[in-house]
């Protein structure tokens, strides 16, 4: 419209320009060539300014997230160092009490004695952080932040109304195998939420785009007091995944989901 109009134009110009603008708008072709240059700028723009990015504090940095955000698809973004972390070392006892919070060690946000919190966690996240970090390969792990953040590993998916939503594992577990040390996902999730079968495709989803950059990707829910695992590592688990329409809680119970290992062997 900028274009379009002038500082001369009365009224009727500026009425012109904007039904001009309004009609190209709605053109499915005009649509979609603006948002492919849009996004092709601003990817070169994210590439030459990358490391001057980084080296903002989080707050612009997190501005600068929401911006790429905004492509007509998501887009794979880096996962920064958390600079702090704000966690509580205490819990509130089912009787109200203030009680002292269990904590854990190889987190990656640790305090100075190199221990992190587990206050923020339920019961079936509890139970994973102990199984996993019994293993005698894990080297450390992650409390992924339940928000879109730069610090937060983050899935993006659509909506039953088809807008762009993300949802954010709950852990990242690194295990040293052979020589390399090795990232995993691992997220206990609530079956029973409205969201939580779209949420699973979406996973299953991202498992299938990277899953090679990964050494394991599962989802786990508690089913009849068992802790039940689904591999979306393997193809015939990802493959049931997306053809369901059914509760999340029927894939656990299936043949494509297997008993979690809670000892840590």
């Amino acid at each position: 419209m900028n274009h379009l109009a002038t500082e001369d134009d009365d009224d009727d110009g500026l009425r012109e320009a904007f039904v001009k603008v309004s009609a190209l708008a709605i053109m499915k072709k005009v649509r979609e060539a603006v948002d492919r240059e849009a996004d092709e700028l601003a990817e070169k723009w994210f590439a030459e300014h990358r490391v001057a990015i980084k080296e903002l504090p989080d707050e612009r940095q997190q501005e600068f997230e929401e911006i790429r955000a905004e492509a007509t698809e998501p887009t794979k973004g880096e996962l920064k160092r958390p600079r702090t972390r704000m966690e509580d070392f205490a819990v509130i006892l089912d009787d109200g009490q203030t009680a002292v919070a269990p904590v854990a060690t190889r987190h990656l946000m640790s305090d100075e004695d190199g221990e992190f919190p587990l206050s923020s966690l339920n019961e079936w996240e509890y139970e994973v952080v102990n199984a996993e970090l019994a293993r005698a390969s894990c080297r450390g792990w992650y409390r992924n932040p339940p928000r879109a953040a730069v610090d937060s590993l983050g899935v993006s998916y659509r909506d039953p109304v088809g807008n762009w939503r993300s949802m954010h594992p709950d852990f990242i577990f690194f295990n040293e195998v052979g020589d390399d040390i090795v990232v995993s996902i691992v997220d206990p999730h609530g079956h029973h939420l409205e969201d939580s079968l779209i949420k699973l495709q979406a996973l299953a989803k991202f498992a299938e785009q990277y899953g090679s950059k990964f050494h394991r990707i599962e989802a786990l829910a508690k089913s009849r007091n068992q802790m039940r695992v689904l591999d979306l590592q393997d193809a015939a688990v990802r493959a049931g995944i997306r053809s369901t329409d059914k509760a999340p809680l029927e894939l656990y119970d299936s043949e494509l989901a297997v008993d979690y290992d809670a000892s840590g062997a």
